[in-house]
């Protein structure tokens, strides 16, 4: 970071203060930066909304955040609800509430406890957790392991490892509360990896090097390089072995 002295943003009711170069910024009632923010931490326990791109080392939310313009941060958690309108580069994405954002996403790590939706690509080392997410375009990742629960869809999935389970139980969680009346199923046009693993999944076409496809699944097509297993209750209309099959 700068060497520049940096002041600090701390709110108890509310202000409006200029986009510029912070130590931290704490909002605890409700607040607006106009213009584009660098600070070492960002945190918004009551309301907050930036008028630009973000550059924390740790941004927190435990309250409702807007961010009109691009975010970048080494760990984004998102306690509460979070809107980003652009995309996001972060180095560990922790959701546990709700995160919308515009654009694309590029992390290190996803740790998924709530609810994810993204108006573009998701690009991680991992995508792991528990809850529900909607990408609309390419979800990539190395490993991917997700107890889906809530409704969610993306276009496409690739990686290495791809895992895709029922919930062990009702979570005591926010997600588990929110999406007790949603299906816990993920639908997706096309799933690609060397091992993946599915269960509640609807997909047009699943390619892999060893594929499972397992309880409440609805396939119309596998192709399998190396070994496929499908559970007794899944619905898949035709399985083939092909070379090359997966990522």
């Amino acid at each position: 970071m700068s060497d520049q002295i940096r002041t600090d943003i701390k709110t108890a009711g509310g202000g409006t203060f200029a986009g510029g170069t912070y130590g931290d910024v704490t909002f605890n009632g409700s607040g607006t930066i106009n213009g584009d923010v660098d600070t070492i931490t960002y945190r918004v326990n009551g309301a907050g909304t930036s008028n630009g791109r973000v550059k924390a080392q740790s941004i927190v939310v435990n309250g409702t955040a807007g961010f009109n313009g691009e975010v970048q941060a080494n760990e984004f958690v998102v306690n509460g609800d979070a809107n980003v309108r652009d995309g996001a580069g972060v180095g560990r994405l922790v959701v546990k509430g709700n995160l919308s954002i515009g654009g694309s996403v590029a992390a290190h790590e996803v740790e998924l406890r709530g609810f994810l939706r993204m108006g573009g690509d998701c690009q991680a080392e991992t995508f792991t957790g528990e809850g529900g997410f909607t990408v609309t375009g390419l979800l990539n990742a190395g490993n991917i392991d997700v107890a889906v629960q809530a409704q969610s869809s993306a276009r496409e999935i690739g990686g290495e490892r791809i895992v895709i389970r029922q919930p062990a139980g009702t979570l005591g969680s926010l997600t588990g509360l929110l999406t007790v009346f949603a299906e816990k199923r993920l639908t997706v046009e096309t799933i690609e990896g060397d091992v993946v693993w599915l269960e509640n999944t609807t997909a047009n076409v699943v390619r892999g090097k060893n594929v499972t496809v397992g309880t409440g699944c609805i396939v119309d097509l596998v192709e399998y390089a190396d070994s496929y297993t499908p559970a007794g209750t899944a619905q898949v209309k035709e399985a083939r072995q092909v070379s090359g099959a997966g990522a």
